[in-house]
């Protein structure tokens, strides 16, 4: 059954692995033993938020980690005449559908079997797609797959699936890292410390850039590079060179539309026909709350070199 749900995963152009859930427990320690490091920000946040909750409705055997392609996005915006294009980093526009996607075709293979599954994300993913076989970390934190490289979004779902054993490795870097420092050098922030496993994820640009409220003032005007998030040191990994350029086009928004995304207080609705477009581009959540602002940076930027 095991072989049989991974190649149902595989066919729909993914992939997976799946370990005893007992390993949830060796995750749990490991997250603890890194509470000590000095960048423990989200350590701290992991370790607390880590459980099975009680309410599965089932007793959990097994977990299936799934790594899901996810490109990148541009968007084009009109200000000033001219179009502005602008990238969206891969897992931003996936996280509402791609995972119901995923749960969608895993149960109905399961079901049938009599086993169940819901999503699960109450652990460190990358470090599960790691241990699992499925990937391999970055300099950057990042987890890698060798045909996806890091642009992916990890999925993780908990089963009653019977599994007693799998294989189960240790956290590793890629091997190219070794003698790499193309994400050192190219960071905004300085976040990635060449001789640290860990980011330094207070001053990483990701992070800052995700959050309502202003940028710091140490922040260069010129580190913005993205609608959200931040792609620079994605885009210079060379586990990333054979589909880098691999660009989704989205949708284009009118000077009107675009002076309106600016304008947005949070607490007021959109027109309709621009709440339609903005469903329809799949922007949501928090990537909406952090929108204006973030396009603002980004379309200063351009003023500025014109």
């Amino acid at each position: 059954m095991r072989e049989g749900l991974l190649k149902e995963i595989a066919a729909h152009g993914d992939r997976g692995a799946i370990v005893p859930v007992s390993r949830f427990e060796e995750l749990r320690c490991e997250i603890e033993a890194l509470r000590s490091d000095k960048h423990h920000m989200f350590i701290n946040w992991m370790a607390g938020f880590m459980a099975i909750p009680d309410d599965l409705g089932f007793q959990p055997r097994s977990l299936i980690s799934v790594i899901v392609p996810s490109p990148k996005y541009m968007f084009g915006f009109t200000y000033g005449g001219d179009i502005h294009h602008y990238i969206v980093p891969p897992q931003y526009l996936d996280e509402v559908y791609k995972d119901d996607e995923v749960l969608q075709y895993i149960s109905a293979y399961l079901e049938p079997l009599g086993y169940r599954a819901v999503l699960f994300d109450r652990l460190p993913q990358k470090l599960m797609a790691v241990h699992s076989g499925l990937g391999f970390y970055g300099r950057n934190n990042l987890c890698f797959h060798e045909e996806f490289g890091s642009y992916i979004r990890l999925i993780t779902l908990i089963s009653d699936l019977p599994c007693d054993e799998a294989d189960w490795y240790p956290a590793r870097r890629m091997e190219t890292c070794d003698k790499c420092r193309a994400c050192v050098n190219v960071c905004p922030t300085k976040a990635i410390e060449s001789d640290h496993r860990i980011i330094n994820t207070t001053i990483c640009l990701t992070t800052m850039n995700e959050v309502p409220g202003d940028f710091p003032q140490w922040v260069d005007q010129n580190a913005h590079n993205a609608l959200i998030g931040c792609i620079r040191c994605q885009d210079c990994c060379p586990a990333n060179a054979h589909n880098k350029n691999k660009i989704v086009k989205g949708v284009t928004f009118t000077e009107e539309e675009t002076q309106e995304l600016l304008t947005h207080k949070e607490d007021e609705p959109f027109s309709d026909s621009l709440a339609a477009k903005i469903k329809a581009a799949g922007i949501y959540g928090a990537f909406l709350k952090v929108l204006p602002r973030n396009l603002a940076v980004l379309l200063h930027q351009g003023t500025l070199s014109t």
